[in-house]
């Protein structure tokens, strides 16, 4: 007789069944088999099933040949994707998507369809270089795909559009939190700096009759971003602006926002964008910065602290970058010019330091 606590190739390290407190072996186990199911939920984002399956279910014959998966094959995948609460099977061999699954849809509100496409397509072989990463000094995502992030989405426009859809989706309920947290009242102008499609700033604008802005990023990403503002009806007050961060910002903005930029890059390039912030920046002008700060203290726990497991995928994917903790923040601000005037908790787990203009440090 098979237990319900079916194992993998009757070993007894390997527990399957959730709701079974788990010895040290079983934790271990299921650690090691953690990319199993980060690959399940890619495959079915990349299929589209959750589309397919939005209006009605479907057998799994039928759902084999809307996607080119042949019958049987589709079978072993749906067993799999029901395994993780992502599809239901019923005695008709009806395929039907649930509540979890629907989150995969392409038009679903909220939908992490693209987070899903990225994570497990574009920066998931990268992972799989991680010791070649830590013992070498090489990028990994560079060892993966043969050139670094940037360059590589510059050529993939799909894996940009992936990579876009992502900062998308998992900035709505963040841009929200630090719109309702954060004072604008004091700005006249906003500067979203490399802001992608101007989300930030839109919800600014939208929450803030009196302000203006720009969306400023590299050339080949404002197009989309002019495409969004329009569609916000905020064409007349937002205008969208190419360039690199790195040489010159526009000036004639009183306040700046940097929203998971500064955890791409390592300390001697954020020291020189923070440079050009502060240059372009006003007397009297604020700075608003987004990320996660990095725990002042580590202490063992059953799951990675999101800002300590953000912090390697940004040592997976470009090297030196990193999350930073508070106090990090504070002396890289200081060497720049800036002083942390506040810091505001949002309920997503994100900060915004809230930054004056300071003395310079000395160099």
């Amino acid at each position: 007789m098979i237990s319900s606590t079916a194992r993998l190739t009757g070993s007894e390290d390997v527990c399957w069944d959730r709701e079974m407190q788990a010895s040290p072996r079983q934790r271990l186990g299921e650690l090691v088999l953690g990319f199993m199911p980060s690959q399940l939920v890619y495959v079915m984002a990349r299929l589209g099933i959750a589309d397919l399956l939005r209006d009605a279910p479907m057998t799994v014959d039928e759902l084999g040949g809307a996607t080119g998966v042949q019958p049987s094959v589709m079978r072993r995948l749906v067993r799999g994707l029901a395994g993780l609460g992502l599809v239901g099977i019923d005695d008709d061999d009806r395929v039907s998507v649930t509540e979890l699954g629907t989150l995969l849809g392409s038009s679903t509100r909220g939908s992490m369809r693209d987070v899903a496409l990225y994570f497990g397509g574009e920066g998931f072989p990268a992972w799989g270089e991680l010791h070649h990463a830590l013992t070498t000094g090489e990028l990994a995502f560079k060892a993966a795909r043969g050139e670094t992030f940037f360059d590589y989405l510059e050529r993939h426009p799909q894996a940009s559009a992936a990579f876009n859809g992502t900062m998308t989706q998992m900035s709505h309920g963040v841009v929200a939190q630090a719109v309702a947290a954060c004072d604008f009242s004091s700005a006249t102008a906003v500067l979203d700096v490399a802001g992608g499609h101007g989300h930030f700033v839109a919800a600014a604008l939208e929450a803030n009759a009196e302000l203006s802005g720009a969306v400023f990023d590299l050339p080949h990403v404002i197009e989309a971003a002019a495409q969004y503002l329009a569609s916000r009806g905020l064409t007349d007050r937002c205008a969208v602006i190419g360039g690199s961060f790195f040489e010159a910002l526009p000036a004639g903005y009183d306040l700046h926002i940097l929203k998971w930029i500064l955890h791409d890059w390592n300390d001697d390039a954020c020291a020189k964008l923070l440079a050009t912030c502060r240059g372009a920046l006003p007397d009297g002008g604020r700075l608003l910065i987004v990320e996660r700060l990095v725990p002042e203290s580590t202490v063992a726990a059953p799951t990675l602290h999101p800002a300590i497991a953000s912090d390697l995928h940004m040592l997976v994917t470009f090297g030196d970058a990193m999350e930073r903790s508070l106090t990090e923040f504070d002396q890289l601000l200081a060497h720049s010019g800036f002083v942390i005037d506040d810091v505001l908790s949002l309920p997503s787990g994100f900060s915004v330091l809230v930054c004056g203009k300071g003395e310079r440090s000395p160099t």
